[in-house]
């Protein structure tokens, strides 16, 4: 399968779950966490309430995530979610990750730096993407994909709970 059908298939995968909007939300949180554990991340916290949503470690580097899921093509940057995500010393990255279920599907990562401007605005997917960490959001798509096809028989298994537990086991098995 190629990457692009890959992505399709991801999409239709996650279109199936068929549940709310709001605990779509959690388990996008979730399933980042366990992609970036996949990619060598060490998962210090994947929080259900307050901000940022996901801390890691990866590259000597920690990163600050505030995530999203949404299948509208605009979106608005609150600034606690903002807030979240600055980096709070020099080892820290903060980033903006949007998972755009399109289709096809992909993860949209925009650093904190470029993410500020955006605070407050309906901005539209596209210019999120031209803000993105290319490199990164390629490597969270590919890796997100592949993990949401590996486990397409039992993904709607795969709660916040469930797969935030899995995420800190491996981040701390690993690191």
């Amino acid at each position: 399968m190629s990457t692009d059908e890959a992505r399709f298939k991801a999409t239709e995968i996650l279109g199936a779950l068929g549940v709310s909007a709001i605990e779509f939300g959690y388990r996008a949180q979730a399933l980042l966490a366990e992609t970036l554990a996949r990619m060598g991340a060490g998962i210090d916290a994947v929080a259900r309430v307050g901000h940022p949503d996901v801390t890691a470690r990866i590259g000597g580097r920690v990163l600050r995530i505030q995530v999203k899921a949404t299948g509208q093509r605009s979106f608005i940057l609150g600034a606690e979610d903002l807030d979240g995500i600055r980096p709070r010393s020099s080892q820290e990255d903060g980033y903006l990750a949007v998972l755009d279920l399109g289709p096809p599907v992909a993860w949209i990562c925009v650093p904190y730096m470029r993410a500020k401007v955006l605070v407050g605005r309906s901005v539209p997917l596209a210019m999120l993407e031209a803000m993105d960490d290319a490199r990164f959001s390629l490597q969270c798509t590919q890796t997100f994909v592949a993990l949401v096809i590996e486990h397409q028989a039992s993904i709607e298994a795969f709660t916040f709970s469930l797969v935030r537990r899995r995420a800190l086991a491996e981040g701390r098995d690993e690191h």
